[in-house]
């Protein structure tokens, strides 16, 4: 009897709670009524409130409209950057073959390692040599004996690769370089205070052309050596370049994107520091600084000797110690990349820590023998040749110390 009469409380307390909301409805009704009677009156007198708020949404939107361009071009630009920096020295291709042999072997386990020809069912031959294709088999009767070599190297598509690497690296560098020539150096020339690392500096005009003409010559030796050397590993040659993961392990496959970069950066910041010791950098490297102010075309604006030095050092790791082929690629975009930055004159700064600021290289050029690294300070921390305020710099002060001011 108990639970049947607050059953009917309940409902009455129900219908009750309804009734109110009905009738408070209706009010807000009435209410809706009268204030758009009251906007009809605003409207009729001249206020015109929803033209305002409408061409504030239009603002609103013109806005966003502003921030989604200037972000599509910013990820325009950055991913036509990243495509530079893994074509600039041909590199492109190396990337392509590196997939496709990752791909083959994930397939088949037990596919040959040259996907493009066996090696060993070719050691026997004769030299073939077409537009795309040079075969070394024992002997060539167009080469002197000192010249020849063993029968168990093949270069199947030598030409195919170098030609690749050659035209990817040109294309490319011609074209990012340029957009930053045009974009940074001639229409927003007027305003060097808003993006150059040194506003009141620049190249003259004969070591632009200078820089550009060296440059692209450089590149066309760089890509070759890189088509050359892809050339080699892909056709199954000698490397230590290997593409299965389960052969050395996972924990060996993710450290060596750290042991490849400290390599590099090691390599690089010891042979630099080697071409700013007095001969070395008046015979050789003095060529590279003459861009006090450099540009993204100086990048590689280099004498002969310095590119296939560095080179040499960059590709080691693919004959020294097993490597796999993703992790090499990786670094070396990563390389390449703030390369290009760094060398561009735009203040920039890196999503990555250990990565300095373009302003850490560009007062390398600004004040020479100092700040040997590339894409970290801590070679410069450990031997103390990190540029310091209270020092002085200059071409004939050596050893990246500096001098006391005077």
């Amino acid at each position: 009897m108990m639970l049947r009469s607050s059953k009917v409380v309940g409902l009455i307390e129900l219908e009750t709670s309804k009734a109110s909301r009905r009738v408070s409805g209706k009010e807000k009704g009435l209410c809706g009524e009268t204030k758009s009677k009251e906007a009809d009156h605003k409207l009729a007198s001249g206020s015109l409130p929803k033209q305002v708020k409408s061409s504030s949404l239009v603002s609103r939107v013109f806005k966003h409209f502003q921030d989604y361009l200037r972000h599509v071009a910013v990820i325009s630009l950055t991913a036509a950057a990243v495509i530079m920096a893994c074509s600039l020295r041909g590199d492109l291709a190396l990337v392509a073959i590196f997939l496709y042999k990752s791909y083959l072997t994930t397939v088949d386990p037990t596919i040959d390692q040259s996907p493009l020809d066996n090696a060993n069912d070719t050691a026997n031959e004769s030299v073939t040599m077409t537009a795309t294709s040079l075969r070394i088999g024992k002997y060539d009767p167009l080469l002197p004996d000192y010249l020849q070599l063993p029968d168990s190297y093949n270069m199947k598509d030598l030409l195919f690769f170098v030609g690749i690497a050659v035209t990817s690296s040109q294309i490319m560098y011609q074209a990012v370089c340029g957009f930053f020539q045009l974009y940074f150096y001639t229409l927003k020339r007027d305003s060097p205070e808003e993006w150059k690392c040194q506003p009141h500096r620049f190249l003259t005009r004969s070591n632009e052309i200078h820089e550009i003409v060296v440059g692209t010559t450089n590149m066309t030796i760089a890509g070759t050596i890189s088509g050359f050397i892809t050339c080699w590993v892909v056709n199954g040659n000698y490397s230590t370049v290997y593409f299965d993961i389960s052969e050395y392990g996972y924990l060996y496959f993710f450290s060596s994107f750290v042991i490849i970069f400290l390599w590099i950066e090691a390599m690089a910041f010891y042979s630099h520091a080697l071409l700013h010791t007095p001969w070395f950098y008046r015979n050789c490297h003095k060529q590279h600084h003459r861009y006090h102010s450099p540009t993204a075309y100086s990048v590689v604006a280099l004498s002969p000797f310095e590119l296939v030095f560095y080179d040499s050092l960059i590709l080691s790791p693919l004959f020294l110690f097993p490597i796999h082929g993703l992790p090499y690629v990786s670094v070396l975009v990563y390389v390449y990349y703030f390369g290009m930055m760094d060398h561009s004159g735009i203040k920039m700064t890196s999503w990555f820590p250990w990565q300095p600021d373009t302003m850490f290289h560009d007062d390398h050029h600004k004040y020479f023998h100092v700040n040997f690294g590339f894409n970290s300070t801590l070679f410069d921390r450990i031997h103390g040749t990190l540029r310091q305020s209270n020092r002085e710099y200059g071409e004939d002060v050596f050893w990246g110390k500096g001098r006391e001011k005077k």
